[in-house]
Protein backbone atom coordinates (compact mmCIF):
# COMPACT_ATOMS: atom_id res chain seq x y z
CA UNK A 1 0.00 0.00 0.00
CA UNK A 2 1.42 3.40 -0.98
CA UNK A 3 0.39 5.27 2.21
CA UNK A 4 0.19 3.96 5.77
CA UNK A 5 -1.75 6.96 7.09
CA UNK A 6 -3.57 10.02 5.76
CA UNK A 7 -3.57 13.32 7.62
CA UNK A 8 -6.21 15.94 6.85
CA UNK A 9 -6.43 19.68 7.19
CA UNK A 10 -9.88 20.74 8.40
CA UNK A 11 -11.14 24.12 7.11
CA UNK A 12 -11.53 24.12 3.35
CA UNK A 13 -10.75 20.42 3.20
CA UNK A 14 -13.42 18.64 5.25
CA UNK A 15 -15.88 21.45 5.95
CA UNK A 16 -16.56 25.16 5.52
CA UNK A 17 -17.45 26.94 8.76
CA UNK A 18 -16.34 30.44 7.77
CA UNK A 19 -19.84 31.96 7.82
CA UNK A 20 -20.43 30.63 11.33
CA UNK A 21 -16.99 31.64 12.56
CA UNK A 22 -17.42 35.17 11.21
CA UNK A 23 -20.75 35.45 13.04
CA UNK A 24 -19.26 34.21 16.30
CA UNK A 25 -16.22 36.51 16.12
CA UNK A 26 -18.37 39.50 15.32
CA UNK A 27 -20.39 38.84 18.49
CA UNK A 28 -17.22 39.53 20.47
CA UNK A 29 -15.56 42.16 18.27
CA UNK A 30 -18.69 44.33 18.27
CA UNK A 31 -18.22 44.90 21.98
CA UNK A 32 -14.58 45.94 21.52
CA UNK A 33 -15.05 48.12 18.44
CA UNK A 34 -14.31 51.42 20.22
CA UNK A 35 -11.21 50.03 21.93
CA UNK A 36 -9.87 48.70 18.63
CA UNK A 37 -10.58 51.83 16.59
CA UNK A 38 -7.41 53.75 17.64
CA UNK A 39 -5.38 50.83 16.29
CA UNK A 40 -7.11 50.86 12.91
CA UNK A 41 -8.91 47.62 13.68
CA UNK A 42 -12.40 46.53 14.65
CA UNK A 43 -13.98 46.02 11.23
CA UNK A 44 -16.11 42.87 11.42
CA UNK A 45 -14.38 40.02 9.55
CA UNK A 46 -16.37 38.37 6.78
CA UNK A 47 -16.42 34.74 5.72
CA UNK A 48 -14.23 35.74 2.75
CA UNK A 49 -11.71 37.34 5.13
CA UNK A 50 -11.55 34.14 7.15
CA UNK A 51 -11.11 31.96 4.08
CA UNK A 52 -8.06 34.05 3.19
CA UNK A 53 -6.66 33.51 6.69
CA UNK A 54 -7.18 29.75 6.78
CA UNK A 55 -3.94 27.85 7.15
CA UNK A 56 -2.33 30.53 9.32
CA UNK A 57 -1.62 30.00 13.01
CA UNK A 58 -3.84 31.46 15.72
CA UNK A 59 -1.11 33.98 16.59
CA UNK A 60 -0.90 35.21 13.00
CA UNK A 61 -4.68 35.59 12.74
CA UNK A 62 -4.74 37.50 16.02
CA UNK A 63 -2.13 39.92 14.68
CA UNK A 64 -4.01 40.38 11.41
CA UNK A 65 -7.31 41.13 13.10
CA UNK A 66 -6.17 43.15 16.11
CA UNK A 67 -2.80 44.64 15.19
CA UNK A 68 -1.08 46.41 18.09
CA UNK A 69 -4.10 46.43 20.40
CA UNK A 70 -2.52 45.80 23.87
CA UNK A 71 -5.13 43.26 24.96
CA UNK A 72 -5.34 41.41 21.67
CA UNK A 73 -4.42 38.02 23.14
CA UNK A 74 -7.22 38.24 25.69
CA UNK A 75 -9.68 39.39 23.03
CA UNK A 76 -8.62 36.54 20.73
CA UNK A 77 -9.06 34.01 23.54
CA UNK A 78 -12.62 35.25 24.00
CA UNK A 79 -13.26 34.98 20.27
CA UNK A 80 -11.90 31.44 20.01
CA UNK A 81 -13.79 30.27 23.08
CA UNK A 82 -17.05 31.74 21.81
CA UNK A 83 -16.35 30.26 18.37
CA UNK A 84 -16.24 26.73 19.81
CA UNK A 85 -19.48 27.30 21.71
CA UNK A 86 -21.17 28.85 18.68
CA UNK A 87 -20.14 26.03 16.34
CA UNK A 88 -21.49 23.47 18.78
CA UNK A 89 -24.92 24.97 18.08
CA UNK A 90 -24.37 26.19 14.51
CA UNK A 91 -22.20 23.61 12.80
CA UNK A 92 -20.15 24.19 9.68
CA UNK A 93 -21.05 22.62 6.34
CA UNK A 94 -19.46 19.27 5.52
CA UNK A 95 -18.54 19.10 1.85
CA UNK A 96 -20.83 16.69 -0.06
CA UNK A 97 -19.14 13.36 -0.62
CA UNK A 98 -16.71 13.69 2.30
CA UNK A 99 -18.31 11.06 4.53
CA UNK A 100 -18.39 8.40 1.84
CA UNK A 101 -14.76 9.11 0.92
CA UNK A 102 -13.67 8.92 4.56
CA UNK A 103 -15.53 5.65 5.05
CA UNK A 104 -13.69 4.12 2.09
CA UNK A 105 -10.30 5.43 3.18
CA UNK A 106 -10.70 4.57 6.88
CA UNK A 107 -11.39 0.95 5.96
CA UNK A 108 -7.88 0.78 4.49
CA UNK A 109 -5.61 3.13 6.51
CA UNK A 110 -5.83 5.20 9.70
CA UNK A 111 -6.95 8.82 9.26
CA UNK A 112 -5.94 11.87 11.29
CA UNK A 113 -6.73 15.59 11.51
CA UNK A 114 -3.97 18.19 11.95
CA UNK A 115 -5.05 21.84 11.98
CA UNK A 116 -3.76 25.25 13.04
CA UNK A 117 -6.94 25.85 15.06
CA UNK A 118 -7.51 26.33 18.79
CA UNK A 119 -8.01 23.50 21.26
CA UNK A 120 -11.56 22.22 21.16
CA UNK A 121 -12.24 23.18 17.55
CA UNK A 122 -11.47 19.77 16.05
CA UNK A 123 -13.50 18.17 18.83
CA UNK A 124 -16.51 20.33 17.93
CA UNK A 125 -16.10 19.37 14.28
CA UNK A 126 -15.97 15.67 15.11
CA UNK A 127 -19.00 15.85 17.39
CA UNK A 128 -21.26 17.96 15.19
CA UNK A 129 -20.31 16.25 11.92
CA UNK A 130 -20.78 12.70 13.12
CA UNK A 131 -17.44 11.82 11.50
CA UNK A 132 -15.45 11.03 14.65
CA UNK A 133 -15.50 7.30 13.99
CA UNK A 134 -13.36 7.69 10.89
CA UNK A 135 -10.40 9.37 12.63
CA UNK A 136 -7.80 7.77 14.86
CA UNK A 137 -6.32 10.95 16.34
CA UNK A 138 -6.13 14.72 15.98
CA UNK A 139 -3.76 17.56 16.84
CA UNK A 140 -3.98 21.35 16.71
CA UNK A 141 -1.89 24.48 17.21
CA UNK A 142 -3.89 25.10 20.37
CA UNK A 143 -2.84 21.71 21.74
CA UNK A 144 0.89 22.17 21.25
CA UNK A 145 1.58 25.85 20.49
CA UNK A 146 3.55 24.60 17.49
CA UNK A 147 2.95 25.31 13.78
CA UNK A 148 1.35 22.80 11.46
CA UNK A 149 4.58 21.46 9.99
CA UNK A 150 5.78 20.47 13.47
CA UNK A 151 2.41 18.96 14.33
CA UNK A 152 2.30 16.90 11.14
CA UNK A 153 5.71 15.52 12.04
CA UNK A 154 4.63 14.93 15.64
CA UNK A 155 1.53 13.03 14.54
CA UNK A 156 3.60 10.83 12.25
CA UNK A 157 6.07 10.11 15.04
CA UNK A 158 3.28 9.41 17.53
CA UNK A 159 1.78 6.72 15.30
CA UNK A 160 4.94 5.43 13.65
CA UNK A 161 3.89 6.47 10.16
CA UNK A 162 6.55 5.79 7.56
CA UNK A 163 4.65 6.69 4.37
CA UNK A 164 2.04 9.33 5.29
CA UNK A 165 0.16 11.80 3.10
CA UNK A 166 -1.14 15.22 4.11
CA UNK A 167 -4.32 16.51 2.43
CA UNK A 168 -5.08 20.24 2.45
CA UNK A 169 -6.31 23.19 0.42
CA UNK A 170 -3.84 26.09 0.81
CA UNK A 171 -0.23 26.94 0.06
CA UNK A 172 0.32 27.11 3.81
CA UNK A 173 -0.73 23.46 4.00
CA UNK A 174 1.70 22.59 1.21
CA UNK A 175 4.49 24.49 2.96
CA UNK A 176 3.75 22.73 6.27
CA UNK A 177 3.88 19.36 4.53
CA UNK A 178 7.27 20.26 3.09
CA UNK A 179 8.55 21.24 6.54
CA UNK A 180 7.41 17.87 7.87
CA UNK A 181 8.85 16.00 4.89
CA UNK A 182 5.44 14.56 4.03
CA UNK A 183 3.93 14.38 0.49
CA UNK A 184 1.05 16.79 -0.07
CA UNK A 185 -2.28 16.33 -1.86
CA UNK A 186 -4.18 19.49 -2.82
CA UNK A 187 -7.98 19.64 -2.82
CA UNK A 188 -8.90 22.18 -5.47
CA UNK A 189 -12.44 22.60 -4.15
CA UNK A 190 -11.09 24.32 -1.02
CA UNK A 191 -10.06 27.88 -0.20
CA UNK A 192 -6.67 28.24 -1.89
CA UNK A 193 -4.33 27.33 -4.71
CA UNK A 194 -0.89 25.70 -4.57
CA UNK A 195 2.11 25.54 -6.84
CA UNK A 196 3.07 21.88 -6.37
CA UNK A 197 1.52 18.69 -5.00
CA UNK A 198 1.88 14.96 -5.54
CA UNK A 199 -1.89 14.75 -6.11
CA UNK A 200 -4.59 17.22 -7.19
CA UNK A 201 -8.15 16.41 -6.16
CA UNK A 202 -11.04 18.25 -7.79
CA UNK A 203 -14.00 17.01 -5.75
CA UNK A 204 -14.52 15.51 -2.27
CA UNK A 205 -15.66 12.28 -3.92
CA UNK A 206 -12.22 11.93 -5.53
CA UNK A 207 -10.60 11.65 -2.09
CA UNK A 208 -11.64 8.02 -2.06
CA UNK A 209 -9.25 7.36 -4.96
CA UNK A 210 -6.13 8.41 -3.00
CA UNK A 211 -5.46 4.76 -2.29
Amino acid sequence: MKYDGILFDLDGTLWDATEQIAASWNDIIAGAKEALAPYGKGAPPTAADLRAMCGKTMDAITDMLFGDYPEKELLAERCYSHENDYLAEHAGTIYPGIERALAILAAQVPLYVVSNCQSGYIEVFLKTSGLSGYFSDHLSFGDTGRPKGDNIRLMCERHGLKSPLYVGDTQADADASAVAGVPFAHVRYGFGTVSEAVLFIDTPEELASII
